[in-house]
């Protein structure tokens, strides 16, 4: 558990009020166990390649694959013993869902505060927190089209080619020196306005 900066004295009343209900201890994001990939599957944490690809087979956007491992859906955990507030939860005898406990709203205000006195660690997992956040954003990308982990844009053919243009652009300034050393050898460094005498 990180320290916690505030005296819980100094905390608001609304944030000492959930604490009371839901402990830290059982319920909070640092006590939750986070599942590893499985072994057949590798993380999705990968550097991200260059959107500026020649490519052309990325035109359509691939589905989520449900199965797969996803960091951001290992970080909300529910269990019987200690069910989340922050989820929904299904009852088993029935079949059918209960919503959470707190709504979107509730929560999104819980964790402002929560930010606002450094104790946001202390909440348990869920989708308003900002590490959730941060791993969503990182697995879907900017919400453009091939913008996320492992994704390519296809880009206007510019964007494409650009890579290969500033290359040669690159390559012709490195062989600069050698040109203009021919073409005065040549006879044609004399001025531009160098007219005969008469």
């Amino acid at each position: 558990m990180p320290a916690i900066t505030a005296n819980v004295a100094q905390l608001p009343i609304r944030l000492r009020n959930f604490f009371a209900r839901y402990p830290p201890q059982i319920y909070s994001s640092l006590a939750a166990p986070r599942p590893t990939p499985p072994a057949g599957q590798a993380s999705t944490e990968q550097p991200l390649p260059s959107p500026y690809t020649p490519d052309r087979d990325a035109k359509g956007a691939q589905k989520e694959d449900r199965g797969a491992f996803s960091v951001a859906r290992s970080m909300l955990w529910d269990s019987r013993s200690a069910p989340n507030p922050f989820l929904p939860k299904k009852i088993y005898s029935t079949g059918k869902w209960m919503g959470p406990r707190y709504g979107l709203r509730q929560q999104a205000d819980l964790v402002k505060l929560a930010a606002k006195y450094n104790v946001e660690a202390l909440l348990p997992p869920g989708p308003k927190s900002t590490e959730y956040k941060a791993a969503k954003l990182a697995e879907r990308g900017l919400r453009i089209k091939g913008t996320g982990i492992g994704q390519k844009v296809k880009g206007h053919k510019w964007e494409r080619t650009m890579e290969a243009r500033l290359e040669d652009r690159r390559k012709a300034m490195m062989e600069m020196p050698e040109m203009i050393r021919l073409w005065k050898q040549r006879g044609h460094g004399r001025g531009w306005r160098q007219w005969p005498k008469r």
